[in-house]
């Protein structure tokens, strides 16, 4: 934001006409033109300078549209021959990873708790801030975090992880990121970061998985509330001794994941039920009959970093599909599609509209996290099921360039092999006037498609 006066002034101050008009009076760069080049110049001056102001005030846009999402800062894990080592990365109201050397970390859970995690970030000897424990017997991140959402002990040697799922098991994977909310505090008097974690990323060498935190834990606490129930004695026991720790809002330390390990050599005692190694919290479920809530488990789309694309779109896919459920959902879905008159938007396809036929066109939210008003025409598009598919992943999206709309593809696309992407279409077709709803008031709205972007973080693909 600070330097879009200037691009303003280098892009438009090049090209001026100090005359108002005048022939002959045409400047570039300060420098005279003639009046013969003045009257061949002069159209095609302004078309720039529009296109230069209107380049400038989108970069605006977007970077007060990423201020407005909250927090981009996260920590992340940075493999270094060995075990890898966690930082800080990103920024928040002007801090940056560099701005909080020295600091210690804070961690306020979804209890309310807020507790010391026995870090602080070390600039070291390389000049690159990395996270250490100042306990007797230091733990890192990964395993606090994984020990208190009653995950399987990870590991920081993240090259010895395999190549096959399930990615959670114990010692064969590792907590590759941990996403800080909002609500984090940065207090500078006591050089102090309160933390709230929303979500973290595991991962092995085959694949990554993203959870939410605030979801996984009330799962946790539904199987809290039934502890009784558990089949035996040990069991029980062990995860009544994980509930009390936690209560407890002490540093977490190795005893907590010595806690998580007897869960599990307790699930396994029981037979059949439980894979070794595995997520625990999954068996406990199956065998208190609980079902894990339906709805989102991550944080929204505006709550991530625009640097995470993959785990935005899930999220947005997670939203939009927990927005099409109910009377206001299915009212929204017939409206879209009959204003598309059952055509897919992005391959012109009319696939519903037959009586006794189920419809081939879903209605997708453009945004299903925002405040704005959520379930108008506008703020949808009919898709096929491809399409639709491709949208809720983040690898093409709508975009309108004057009273035009095209169908751009996001790096996103760049995963596809050549051959799947051939039947997603062409990146940068424009859609027909035909395909789009007769009332303009119903094609997509600008707003909802520039918040998209920004929430989303997305990045287009090169057309050539």
């Amino acid at each position: 934001p600070r330097t879009t006066k200037s691009l303003e002034a280098s892009y438009t101050g090049n090209l001026t006409d100090p005359s108002g008009g005048k022939p002959g009076a045409l400047q570039f760069a300060g420098s005279r033109c003639s009046t013969a080049w003045a009257k061949r110049l002069r159209p095609k001056v302004s078309a720039c300078r529009a296109m230069a102001v209107a380049a400038v005030r989108l970069l605006t846009d977007r970077c007060q549209a990423r201020r407005q999402r909250g927090t981009a800062v996260h920590i992340g894990f940075r493999t270094s021959g060995g075990r890898g080592e966690y930082e800080v990365v990103g920024s928040h109201s002007g801090y940056t990873a560099a701005s909080l050397e020295g600091w210690s970390i804070f961690m306020e859970w979804p209890d309310g708790v807020v507790r010391d995690t026995g870090l602080w970030l070390d600039p070291g000897e390389s000049g690159k801030p990395r996270l250490r424990s100042v306990l007797a017997q230091p733990i890192q991140i990964g395993r606090i975090l994984s020990s208190m959402l009653m995950l399987p002990d990870p590991t920081r040697s993240f090259k010895g992880t395999p190549t096959t799922w399930p990615i959670v098991a114990a010692k064969k994977y590792t907590v590759t990121q941990v996403g800080f909310s909002p609500e984090s505090d940065f207090a500078e008097m006591a050089e102090r970061v309160t933390f709230a974690p929303s979500w973290i990323q595991v991962a092995n060498q085959a694949d990554h998985d993203a959870i939410g935190v605030e979801a996984r834990w009330t799962r946790i606490t539904d199987v809290y509330g039934r502890v009784a129930e558990l089949p035996t004695a040990g069991l029980q026991a062990a995860v009544a001794n994980h509930r009390d720790y936690i209560s407890a809002g002490t540093t977490v330390e190795g005893a907590l994941a010595t806690i998580v390990a007897s869960i599990c050599r307790e699930l396994v005692a029981l037979g059949s039920v439980y894979s070794s190694g595995t997520d625990p919290l999954v068996a406990l479920e199956g065998i208190l009959g609980l079902t894990v809530p339906d709805g989102p488990t991550l944080p929204p789309p505006d709550e991530l970093s625009e640097d995470e694309p993959e785990i935005s779109a899930r999220s947005a896919h997670e939203y939009r599909l927990a927005k099409v459920r109910g009377a206001s959902g299915r009212k929204f879905s017939e409206a879209v599609r009959a204003a598309y008159n059952f055509r897919c938007a992005f391959c012109g396809g009319v696939f519903g509209g037959l009586e006794g036929v189920r419809s081939g066109i879903d209605a997708a939210h453009i945004l299903a996290w925002s405040k704005h008003d959520l379930d108008v025409v506008s703020n949808g598009i009919a898709l096929c099921k491809l399409h639709h598919w491709a949208f809720d992943a983040g690898i093409l999206v709508p975009v309108k360039k004057g009273s035009d709309y095209f169908v751009r593809f996001t790096v996103l696309a760049e995963l596809l092999d050549e051959e799947s992407l051939k039947r997603l279409g062409v990146d940068g077709a424009q859609i027909p006037d035909e395909w789009l709803p007769a009332d303009t008031s119903m094609r997509p709205s600008t707003t909802y498609l520039g918040r998209l972007y920004a929430d989303l973080g997305v990045t287009f693909s090169d057309p050539s």
